[in-house]
């Protein structure tokens, strides 16, 4: 038994007499507003829709959850006050007293019962959520979970921006929480703007402390050109995700800083086993063998990467460091091939409008020439690459995944699991019972030690099979003007902004 106790914004200018103190204290008011870039629009800001890091990043600042993942990787209460585990299927949550949501009301247990029975019903938190059976209200600030089974990465689930707690009043009482969204986060809305320029200020009763700034900017910029010169200009004060070849502009530049670390990502090739060519296991496997991984790691990232071995991010719980890889051997791609028998050894690769990705499927396209693989390359919008991957209508294409609990569930689980085909996670389509048992039996059962022999050997069958072709783990390149302050770095890449501040 476990138990841890742990729009307007009103901003007051003393006009004190002279016209000169007036300028000055406009002029510090003005520079508590800071603007943020990234390079894809989100498609909604409802949190429970889509595991994608554009929606993602941009609704964690209006929204809060039970609890929040520390960078060591434990768990600690957010709107909890305490949790305690009544045995295997029973967890009790007391809620924080006095949080309050955008419109003043204050957060109950009827809100989060409420946004739970929500989730199980959206494409993106359904799964962070399905093992729970039923949410009963215990008082208006206390919840009783059942569970239907068991479940070691719930806590972790319930961290994750995807189960980010909602309005009850808000959303039934017919608020499109797509472009409009209400929580009880550092930031409330100002200015959704379609999504381009989302303008938000801060929340002055915030439950943790109101953010320094005055005002916060989410930008869309794709092109990563674009996204440098408006960091170089002033015109933005932060970038995100930023290509390798940037940060070197970045570095030369005595009023910008520099932040490259590791993420919890995996960069791969998803591969639909339900279609030809590959639906033929030697024809998957002699892939791995013709990609130059490292090659793209050193012309590319400028060694901002390092050539992945699992799907499982090295930095996330129940990564198997024992597994070897495949090593660039042409020639045993070559045979590999020939073992398969295909005649036909042709297909097309998408990927997003994303032009580093592009430059990695560039040189994939030139390493599967050498061994007789014709690959197309086929470049897709975001929301079309999304749609169509999803639902299958791809033969191949070049993703990358993050582990937004830094726990391997939602890697294997989500990516490879048969229960999750389609829409859901498992977009290579990918079957195999012996590999379900194995990340499902690391669902339910409840040490450490248990849960890491399970995933080291749904890694090394995932490796056998290969559903996928794991290629590098790269780094977050981001570029803040010296003049922000009290940027937190997560390896999520799902940042909160609440801390910033203004020299």
């Amino acid at each position: 038994m476990k138990k841890i106790v742990y729009v307007l914004m009103l901003v007051a200018l003393f006009l004190v007499g002279c016209g000169e103190k007036k300028e000055e204290k406009a002029t510090a008011t003005e520079d508590k507003i800071v603007t943020v870039a990234q390079g894809a629009k989100p498609k909604t800001l409802d949190p429970h829709m889509y595991n994608a890091i554009p929606e993602l990043l941009v609704s964690r600042q209006f929204y809060n959850t039970l609890f929040s993942r520390e960078k060591d990787g434990t768990i600690k209460p957010e709107l909890a006050e305490s949790y305690e585990y009544k045995n295997d299927k029973e967890l009790d949550i007391v809620l924080k007293k006095g949080v309050k949501f955008h419109d003043g009301s204050e957060l109950t247990a009827d809100d989060v019962i409420f946004s739970i029975e929500r989730m199980k019903e959206k494409p993106g938190a359904g799964v962070m959520v399905e093992e729970i059976d039923k949410v009963e209200k215990v008082n208006d600030y206390e919840i009783k979970i059942l569970l239907k089974n068991p479940s070691s990465p719930l806590l972790f689930n319930l961290a994750h921006p995807l189960t980010s707690i909602l309005s009850k009043k808000y959303v039934e009482a017919g608020n499109d929480i797509s472009i409009a969204p209400m929580g009880t986060g550092a930031y409330k809305l100002v200015a959704y703007n379609d999504g381009e320029k989302i303008e938000m200020e801060a929340f002055q009763d915030y439950f943790e402390g109101a953010p320094k700034i005055q005002k916060l900017i989410i930008k869309s910029i794709p092109e990563d050109t674009s996204r440098l010169a408006a960091l170089e200009t002033g015109e933005i004060d932060i970038a995100l995700g930023l290509s390798p070849i940037s940060t070197q502009t970045v570095e030369a530049n005595d009023k910008l800083t520099l932040i490259s670390e590791p993420t919890t990502a995996t960069e791969y090739i998803c591969l639909n086993v339900e279609k030809a060519p590959f639906d033929n296991k030697d024809f998957r496997v002699a892939l791995n063998y013709a990609i130059d991984k490292q090659s793209i790691v050193d012309s590319i990232f400028s060694g901002r990467a390092k050539v992945a071995k699992s799907i499982v991010n090295p930095n996330v719980f129940g990564y198997y460091d024992g597994l070897e890889g495949y090593p660039f051997d042409v020639e045993k791609a070559k045979e590999l091939v020939a073992k398969s028998g295909l005649k036909d050894t042709s297909f097309s690769l998408y990927v997003n409008d994303n032009p580093v990705r592009l430059q990695v499927a560039q040189i994939i396209q030139a390493n599967l020439k050498e061994i007789g693989i014709d690959m197309k390359i086929e470049t897709l919008e975001w929301g079309t690459y999304l749609q169509k991957t999803g639902e299958g209508d791809y033969q191949a294409f070049l993703g990358g995944w993050i582990s937004g609990t830094s726990d391997a569930d939602i890697v294997l689980y989500s990516l490879l699991d048969s229960k999750l085909i389609g829409l859901p996670g498992n977009r290579a389509r990918y079957s195999n019972p012996e590999f379900d048992k194995e990340v499902e039996t690391a669902r339910v059962v409840l040490t450490p030690e248990e849960r890491k022999e399970h995933f080291k050997n749904a890694q090394i069958i995932a490796q056998n099979d290969s559903p996928l072709v794991v290629l590098f783990n790269k780094n977050e390149n981001i570029g803040i003007n010296k003049r922000i302050t009290g940027f937190d770095y997560d390896a999520t890449t799902m940042h909160k902004f609440k801390d910033l501040d203004v020299k």
